[in-house]
């Protein structure tokens, strides 16, 4: 069975998380999720998030630290989501594969229709980051 490893942001802004839509090309159409995208060969799982970011959003992310792993079977893959946390960035967020964007109290993430590999990923912030 192939396995993929991608990489996704809990990007924090003034107490709130960015969570992003995905657009209607998207697999999971629709669904909220953090944003991030494939590791490379080679690449680190940081490197690959400030890559992802730039390329998606337009921003140089400050990726810092890493929160959990999620694993979703599809179909003939395996899909390693690995969440990190991201303190700050610089630039505007410009939608290249998202059709919006919310600023969202970590606490409200739940709520949100998530891809699946994305709520162990919120579970493993607000377990960690918030009492």
């Amino acid at each position: 069975m192939k396995s993929i490893d991608v990489v996704a942001a809990l990007i924090e802004r003034e107490g709130k998380l960015l969570l992003a839509r995905r657009d209607a090309s998207s697999d999971q159409a629709g669904l909220w999720e953090f944003p991030g995208g494939k590791v490379e060969a080679g690449e680190s799982q940081p490197a690959a998030l400030a890559r992802e970011l730039h390329e998606e959003m337009g921003i140089a992310a400050t990726v810092e630290d890493f929160l959990a792993t999620s694993e979703l079977q599809q179909s003939s893959r395996l899909i390693r989501l690995h969440g990190w946390r991201v303190s700050g960035f610089a630039g505007t967020i410009t939608l290249q594969c998202h059709s919006e964007i919310r600023w969202v109290s970590p606490a409200d993430v739940p709520s949100f229709d998530l891809a699946p590999a994305d709520i162990p990923l919120i579970e493993a912030y607000l377990a960690k980051f918030v009492s």
